[in-house]
């Protein structure tokens, strides 16, 4: 005769609820500018450090500029020789105009005195390119502020030699502020959007707070904490809140449907978590794999695996097998 095996028992009943979730991140720049300048050189003056308040146009450090001067010197000492010699080349062409109208000189004088002026033209065409060359390699030697802006980072010092393009100072740019956050991973994947609003509020002063709304969710998680980088633009200045202050961000997401069983209802299929089904018809059991979002010391929350109406073995699950008779010792309805 067949054994049947006594067990406790529950109904499953999804549980969908808007929840509260908090995270702690950081104020930030909305726009971070890395700062470079366009030659190699040596940085002979740092006039910013981090923290500064900046304008655009604003000098904040400068190369050794000895040798873009001696370039620009020697362009334009090249650029007055050449406006010389067409002054010389004008009236010489003027000249030979009029004397050949009198058969006074040959043509090939005249062209010879044409080929002159056009040759001076185009030397002073191409010295003045040279001037403008090397004012603008002088005004790479001052590296300035693009726009209005605080100065977050210097990442050289005078005296360091750095390559163009080489990032000398980083700036936030006055043009709004983001709250960034790490979220958690069963968070990210299933209930947050872009376009979501939270309330923000300073850790250090829990009573200022500003709303936000998330605009950029990292694609993929980090691989070390399995948290997706979130920012989120808030509506609020610096002097409320500045950067690099800690926050809480609270938002309200809606939650999938959820059951919540004891830890005692837990089993194991291929290294997986399950859950033991009792069968209505035949009241034989057979195991179903489940996700879980929570442990908890009290209860597990399944996100996905069980249907309402599912009655879960909850006591006496690791002597269970599949297919095994079982009798129910009582049920219950299981609740958040």
């Amino acid at each position: 005769m067949e054994e049947i095996r006594p067990v406790r028992s529950v109904i499953a009943e999804p549980i969908s609820n808007a929840s509260g979730e908090v995270v702690t991140g950081q104020v930030a720049a909305h726009q971070s500018i890395n700062l470079a300048f366009r030659l190699p050189g040596k940085v002979v003056e740092r006039s910013v450090s981090a923290g500064s308040v900046v304008h655009a146009g604003d000098v904040l450090a400068r190369l050794d500029d000895t040798v873009p001067q001696q370039t620009l010197r020697t362009a334009l000492a090249e650029n007055a020789t050449a406006k010389a010699a067409l002054e010389q080349a004008a009236p010489l062409k003027q000249r030979a105009a009029a004397l050949l109208t009198v058969e006074a000189i040959s043509r090939n004088d005249y062209d010879d005195a044409v080929r002159r002026y056009k040759t001076a033209q185009d030397q002073v065409q191409a010295t003045q390119a040279q001037v403008r060359v090397a004012q603008e390699q002088l005004g790479y030697t001052r590296l300035m502020a693009p726009e209005d802006g605080i100065v977050t980072d210097r990442l050289v010092e005078a005296g360091e030699v750095v390559a163009a393009g080489q990032p000398v100072l980083r700036m936030a740019a006055d043009d709004g502020l983001d709250a960034q956050f790490d979220m958690p991973e069963a968070l990210a994947q299933s209930r947050l959007a872009v376009g979501m609003t939270m309330k923000v509020c300073l850790d250090a002063a829990p009573a200022t707070c500003a709303p936000a709304a998330i605009y950029e969710i990292a694609p993929d998680t980090d691989p070390l904490t399995r948290t997706y980088h979130t920012k989120a633009l808030l509506r609020a200045t610096r002097d409320m809140m500045p950067l690099g202050a800690v926050v809480t961000g609270r938002l309200s997401v809606p939650s999938t449907p959820a059951v919540h069983l004891p830890p005692a209802a837990l089993a194991v299929q291929d290294g997986k978590p399950a859950v033991w089904i009792v069968a209505p018809d035949t009241l034989r059991v057979f195991l179903r794999p489940v996700t879980i979002t929570r442990y908890a010391t009290d209860d597990v929350v399944i996100a996905s695996g069980l249907n309402a109406g599912d009655r879960v073995v909850t006591a006496g699950v690791q002597a269970l097998y599949p297919q095994e008779k079982v009798s129910l010792l009582d049920e219950a309805d299981v609740r958040p």
